[in-house]
């Protein structure tokens, strides 16, 4: 039975207690009444309040039905006292029975409790005491119906502190050498359930940074140049400056059901869903290791937290390899139709990919004041997507049909930010590409052992394509110097570009699965929001190579295998993996390759706002100009070029990664003339990861894991099925990742663990640009630079030591602890090194 609030149940025993005092020196004995009956009726057996059904909510969606509270003792029943029984002497108390039944000799009768002046006020109160539950559950009875559950509150509250200081620091972060933040987040979802066939629900979160109290001159004059000294920012919380505040993040949804029918609608700025891997789906297969407790972890305790990522890890599914993507919009999902049919529809927009004004705001963007973020928030587009699916075909499998477009509106042309540079670096003028995909998937269990799923996609490109027109300064005369016109353009389509994704799961020798991935992606196939993304920020169209491309992330010109054997035995694990992909035509030899072993605490670090956007080198947003000493890339300068395809060597952000670029050129001469090389490029990888339980070498049943992970990768010119160094023939970068992580269960509730980590990169193929050269003198009108390029190999390392802990310190709420001392080495260019001390505390606790 649930309990009514505390407030409602103590005011009815008080009432009762209240009552129950009148005794018979004032009521005669014939209208006393030794206790007070229930609201409930009394002509009728107590019903007891069954379970309600589970609120249905979007995939991926944290909620939790409401708890049931235990169920509730049995109170003891007090028997009338006859008329003549004498004042002085106690009232008998009658034996208890169960209130949930009628009693044997006719129809339900009324709870009375005992609380008589007679009695002494220790067992009156242990009487009242004894019928609260009974109070409660019965008058709840009468206000709701069996299949009600009228609301249902979870979430967690969590308390984060990081610390960071550079004891050796490189210019890049000379404005982060040390600093300290402690934040918070409250997250809430609230469930109503008004009747059986409906059910309301909300997620609210709300971040609050607690760093102190901060002045801000900017928040009177928010339209002066801003200098960013003497203000707060939330750097957290935000990717543009602005005062000290608390942002709420909602969205809400309705679910529907009766019979075959059962849909929900939810509408917000988080919105996770999927259809198929080549129009909305997240891939990644690198390891998920227990060192980096995540911030969206969901409620469990210590000891299930080290079994599902250390001692016996999830492979797949869940949170644990996160498939859906984020959107902000509306997103309906019929997830029960008629012939086993199911259906999803979104709408969004493009917040990652705008090509207009930067991030998209058409609104006080970057003024850090009081009025920052007002206005129009618009990305000047559209994302549409939709999906259809039958289920249940040859009783496992499910056929999907997937629709996903990005469309943007003609009349960005108007935004001086789009169109100038359209005209200043493009000799085509300004253009558009709008995307529509369009796929056909499969999934299921072929046989009890025999997983696949497969999709089957069509990427097609509108290109719009803007001409100047003499009527445009007849049409607005801030644009006459343009002569654009948004109905001033001309559309076309590409051919389309066909797509194949294969995935299948065999369990056919057992405790040694296999899994075998294969993909083919042409060279203009685009869809930004499916697994051939290769960031977890959208990418652009940009003709680009990965390092690790298809076995952990996929990119567009690409085809190939991926490999992985994932046995278990006794005491441990092993998972080796192995993957050899291939260009399908040359491409630029442009190369990103992602920091795994410190780079999330690189980004972490890093105030700089340009983290957040991939269009800017990572420390561009510095202040004071602290950069990065970077290889060279295809154009020097961040704001050169049309934005979203620009790819200047240097960092760049992601969400909780940090990325690095270049250019693998082979001479000085093909920078000076603007030549960017170009192949067909391998690629790739072979990976080990094993654990095992030593505990039993000691004498104890406590679990001690040993866990390590090692991983070689390459791109190439050539065919290289094994890359095991960077002097390899033609190979353009060459990388080692190796961490082992010590775990120890020393209770249940209480587990410690560590980390050993190394990591480098290794290239030929890179240069830097060298000093600036002043020519002539200083009262010269000749005074102008010159910029050198030299060879400048890439030979990172990296390297990390840690130890850290998670306690459940109470039941529902744990403190976890890191500490980690990393080092960063670039042999040629020393001011790139650094050491860095970092520590993170989390206590959170569930509701």
């Amino acid at each position: 039975m649930r309990k009514l609030p505390t407030l409602f149940t103590t005011l009815l025993c008080c009432t009762s207690l209240a009552l129950a005092q009148f005794d018979d020196e004032e009521v005669s004995s014939e209208e006393s009444a030794p206790a007070v009956e229930e609201s409930a009726e009394a002509s009728e057996p107590e019903e007891s309040v069954a379970e309600s059904s589970e609120p249905a909510a979007e995939d991926g969606s944290n909620e939790e039905p409401a708890e049931e509270a235990p169920a509730s003792e049995p109170a003891e029943e007090v028997a009338e006292a006859p008329a003549e029984t004498p004042a002085e002497e106690p009232v008998a108390e009658a034996p208890a029975r169960d209130l949930s039944k009628p009693a044997d000799n006719g129809p339900y009768q009324p709870l009375v409790v005992n609380a008589s002046s007679r009695l002494d006020p220790k067992t009156q109160m242990a009487n009242v005491e004894e019928g609260i539950d009974t109070l409660s559950n019965n008058m709840e009875s009468t206000l709701m119906g069996k299949d009600d559950l009228p609301l249902a509150v979870s979430g967690y509250m969590a308390f984060r502190l990081k610390n960071f200081h550079y004891s050796e620091p490189s210019p890049w972060v000379r404005n982060d050498l040390a600093r300290t933040s402690v934040d918070a987040v409250l997250n809430m979802n609230i469930v109503a359930m008004p009747n059986s066939y409906m059910t309301l629900w909300t997620n609210m979160s709300f971040p609050f940074d607690l760093s102190g109290i901060f002045t801000n001159n900017l928040g009177k004059n928010p339209t002066m140049v801003p200098d960013n000294k003497d203000e707060h920012v939330l750097f957290d919380h935000s990717t543009d400056y602005y005062t000290t505040t608390v942002n709420e993040e909602m969205n809400f949804g309705v679910d529907i059901r009766a019979g075959v029918f059962g849909a929900y609608v939810t509408a917000g700025g988080v919105i996770w869903a999927n259809a198929s891997p080549l129009t909305m789906w997240e891939r990644e297969t690198n390891p998920r290791f227990a060192w980096q407790y995540e911030l969206f972890e969901d409620e469990k305790t210590v000891s299930t937290y080290y079994k599902e990522k250390v001692f016996k890890p999830v492979k797949e599914g869940g949170r644990a390899f996160w498939t859906n993507r984020s959107f902000g919009g509306v997103f309906a999902n019929a997830y029960q139709l008629p012939f086993n049919m199911k259906a999803q529809f979104l709408l969004s927009q493009p917040a990652d990919a705008d090509i207009g004004t930067r991030d998209g705001l058409r609104m006080y963007g970057g003024l850090m004041g009081q009025l920052e973020m007002t206005g129009a928030y618009d990305f000047r587009g559209s994302i549409y997507h939709g999906r259809i699916a039958k289920e249940k075909i040859a009783d496992n499998l499910t056929l999907g049909a997937n629709y996903m477009g990005v469309v943007f509106d003609n009349e960005i042309i108007y935004e001086k930010e789009f169109r100038n540079q359209w005209i200043k670096y493009s000799d085509v003028g300004p253009v558009i590409l709008n995307t529509h995909v369009a796929s056909i998937d499969l999934k299921g269990n072929i046989t009890p052992k025999l997983f696949l799923m497969a999709d089957v996609a069509l990427s097609m490109t509108d290109s719009v394509k803007f001409f100047q027109t003499a009527d445009a300064a007849d049409y607005d005369s801030t644009i006459s110097s343009s002569g654009y016109l948004s109905d001033a353009n001309e559309s076309s389509m590409n051919t389309p570009q066909v797509g194949v994704y294969i995935k299948a799961q065999s369990k056919h020798i057992e405790g040694w699965p296999i899994t075998v991935e294969a993909i083919f992606l042409p060279k203009e196939f685009y869809s930004p929001y499916s697994l051939s993304n290769p960031s977890r920020f959208n990418s652009w169209r940009k003709d680009e190579a990965y390092l690790n491309g298809g076995s952990l992330r996929y990119s567009p010109n690409m085809a190939g295998l991926n490999f992985k054997l994932e046995p278990t035995f006794n005491r441990g694990y092993f998972d080796l993996q192995y993957g050899l992909h291939r260009q399908i035509e040359d491409g630029q030899d442009v190369i990103f390759f992602n920091y795994r072993l410190n780079g999330r605490n690189m980004w972490e670090s890093s105030n700089s706002w340009t983290k957040h956007k991939p269009l800017f080198v990572a420390d561009s947003g510095n202040a004071e100009g602290a950069a990065y000493v970077a290889r060279t890339g295809t154009i020097v300068g961040y704001d050169q070029g049309i934005k979203q395809y620009r790819q200047q060597g240097g960092l760049y952000g992601g969400t909780w990664e940090m990325w690095e670029s270049f250019t693998a050129y082979e001479t000085t001469e093909q920078i000076q003339k603007g030549e960017i090389p170009s192949h067909t490029k391998w690629s790739s990888f072979l990976s080990f990861m094993g654990g095992y339980d030593i505990g039993g070498w000691f004498g104890t049943d406590r679990t001690i894991m040993m866990t390590g992970y090692a991983a070689i990768s390459g791109l190439s010119t050539t065919i290289a099925p094994i890359a095991y160094s960077e002097s390899q023939s033609d190979m353009l970068l060459w990388s080692f990742y190796g961490q082992f992580e010590p775990a120890v269960a020393v209770t249940p509730s209480f587990h410690v663990l560590g980390i050993l980590g190394l990591e480098t990169f290794r290239s030929d193929y890179a240069y830097k640009a060298t000093n600036l050269t002043w020519v002539g003198s200083q009262t010269s009108s000749l005074l102008y630079n010159t910029l050198y390029y030299e060879q400048a190999p890439i030979n990172y390392l990296e390297t990390a030591i840690g130890i850290g802990f998670d306690w459940d310190f109470a039941d529902r709420a744990g403190l976890h602890v890191r500490y980690k001392w990393m080092t960063h080495s670039d042999e040629l260019i020393s001011k790139n090194d650094w050491h860095s001390h970092y520590i993170s505390a989390e206590a959170k606790a569930w509701f």
